[in-house]
């Protein structure tokens, strides 16, 4: 059986469970914030710019 890890390391696990979860929340408020915008038209003309090329090449 495993045994129980020292007390620095158990406190440096749970700063890091929190630094992800805190993490978590981030990319998720930025998701919505990116999902709400749209794609941009520049990004559209560029990947058809790119399909026509590879298309002729």
């Amino acid at each position: 059986m495993a045994e129980a890890p020292a007390p620095d390391l158990a406190a440096r696990l749970e700063e890091l469970e929190r630094e992800v979860r805190v993490l978590r929340a981030r990319v998720a408020a930025l998701e919505r914030l990116v999902g709400n915008a749209g794609e941009h038209s520049t990004d559209r003309t560029v990947v058809r710019e790119k399909a026509v090329y590879d298309w002729q090449g």
